[in-house]
Parts: structure tokens; C-alpha cells; sequence
């Protein structure tokens, strides 16, 4: 089952865009899969995936970028742009994490990390001002930027170095649109 998309106003945020200077953006209005697609959503679409017994719930992973793009369009969707990503984790107040501003005193679990996967939206706490869940603790997302001939990814895999220094909202990574990682996934937007 499909998860649901949460509805993001159209107006300004404050985006840092991967050269830590802060610029106010204005997004329109969009709508963003609430998690990121699990390994059952896009099994349906692609019978060929494969991934481990019981893992249906987990975050889809080892999608390379065509992939999950060609996934969202056969839903009707797009991946979204990495503006719209980080004003869906940052709300309008400049969120470091989507919780707030302050890391959590407890280390993470590894049962909300993008290596020891879990179903998505496992973690309550990963939430966003608009409800947005797992943005911070799951694993790295596909987004429809790129720079240069490399794509940017977005969130938080926190358990890459087992601290959510790594999992602000702002995060980013270019990576080649071919390669596919057991935590790299994507949600859809529309």
C-alpha cells in the first residue's frame, strides 16, 4: 500500500543548498510521500526486485536513480526537487533536524538507521513540521537535482557514523544517477 502524501504549502523557507549560506527560496505548493517507498510498493511495480524475507515494510534500497524515477511515474509522481526535499524536513523555521534544533541526548538505534532497516516510519520522533516521517534517521533519498553529471541525494543516515551530526535537514550528497547503496531509497512527490 501506497503511503499517504502530506500536502506542503506554497511559500518561503530558508535553505541552506549545500554551501552553508542560508538563502530564502520560494517553493510552490506540492505534495510528498509521507515515507520513503518500501520494498512491498516497489515490488508491485518491478516483480524482479528482490530483497530479504520479511523486508517487505523496509525502505526500498539498491535503486539506482533511473529506477526510482521511472518508479514514481508509473505512480502518477515525480522525485521531488531538493528544495522541495529540505522544505519538507525544515518546515519555515529553519529546522536543523525535523524535530527541532537539538540533536537528542540518546544515541540513535540502529533499528531506525538505513543499514538495519526497519519499516518505514518506524521512528515517531523523525518527523517533520508537516508531519513528514524518516527524513533524518532512515536512509539517504534520491532527489530530481543534480550537479554536474551527479545527483543529489538527500537525509539523514545517521548510522553511517552512528551520529546525527549526519542527519540535518540540510545534508547532502552527489552521487553518480547508476550506482545503487543498501541505504540509498526515495519517497515521491507530486
Amino acid at each position: 500500500m501506497a503511503s499517504p502524501m502530506i500536502e506542503i504549502p506554497s511559500g518561503e523557507f530558508m535553505m541552506d543548498g549545500g554551501d552553508s549560506v542560508e538563502h530564502i527560496m520560494w517553493v510552490d505548493s506540492f505534495a510528498i510521500d509521507s515515507n520513503e517507498v518500501s520494498n512491498a510498493e516497489f515490488v508491485d511495480q518491478f516483480p524482479d526486485h528482490k530483497f530479504p524475507s520479511g523486508a517487505g515494510p523496509h525502505p526500498v534500497t539498491n535503486i539506482s536513480w533511473q529506477k526510482a524515477k521511472e518508479f514514481c511515474q508509473r505512480s502518477g509522481k515525480r522525485l521531488p526537487t531538493e528544495s522541495e526535499w529540505e522544505k519538507s524536513a525544515r518546515g519555515t523555521n529553519a529546522n536543523i533536524y525535523p524535530w527541532g534544533n537539538k540533536a537528542p541526548r540518546k544515541k540513535p538505534h540502529p533499528f531506525f538507521s538505513g543499514v538495519i532497516k526497519r519499516r518505514v516510519g518506524l521512528n515517531k520522533r523523525d518527523v517533520s513540521p508537516y508531519g513528514v516521517l524518516g527524513m533524518a534517521g532512515s536512509v539517504w533519498e534520491w532527489t530530481q537535482d543534480s550537479v554536474g553529471e551527479k545527483i543529489i541525494t538527500r537525509g539523514g543516515l545517521w548510522n553511517h557514523h552512528l551520529d546525527y551530526e549526519y542527519s540535518k535537514t540540510y545534508e547532502r550528497n552527489l552521487i553518480d544517477p547508476n550506482d545503487r547503496f543498501i541505504f540509498l531509497g526515495f519517497r515521491c512527490a507530486r
